[in-house]
């Protein structure tokens, strides 16, 4: 996720045959294995970081590495190709986070609830000089905007 490589790992996701996430679910699996192929252990739950690929790369949420415990979060998410929406609930030490998000032609809609106690940088798409956040148009050259703990939808036209 953090090397951007959202549309291999999605590829990866899908992929039925050998190596593919899939290739274990059609062959039985109900645990991450610890070889492609099955040859070891069948219940290797280390390698199961895929778990979080979903709430970090589509989903959109992550932690600030600077704040501990989910005090501060990043929402941005990473669009798969072929991906039009996603729903994101995590319970993290504060409360629950949603990260809510629908892409419709060139308008990308996110809706986001904070718990109290943390904060939220959500990234602005690039290119993007304008945007609607809970009804108000905001103008920004920012990369992010900082919300604080409460529910907000922020409307972009890409």
């Amino acid at each position: 996720v953090k090397e951007h490589e959202t549309d291999l790992m999605y590829s990866m996701l899908k992929k039925r045959g050998y190596p593919g996430y899939l290739y274990m679910i059609d062959n039985g699996a109900t645990a991450t294995w610890e070889h492609w192929d099955g040859s070891r252990s069948r219940i290797h739950n280390c390698y199961n970081g895929i778990g979080s690929w979903f709430y970090e790369a589509p989903g959109g949420l992550r932690t600030d590495e600077n704040f501990p415990a989910w005090k501060r979060l990043v929402i941005n998410p990473r669009i798969p190709a072929g991906i039009t929406w996603a729903n994101t609930t995590k319970e993290t030490p504060y409360g629950t986070v949603k990260v809510n998000w629908k892409l419709e032609k060139e308008i990308l809609e996110i809706s986001v609830k904070i718990p109290a106690g943390c904060t939220a940088a959500v990234a602005i798409p690039e290119n993007t000089k304008s945007f609607i956040l809970n009804g108000r148009s905001i103008k920004t050259d920012e990369p992010f905007v900082e919300l604080e703990s409460g529910e907000y939808f922020l409307r972009f036209r890409q």
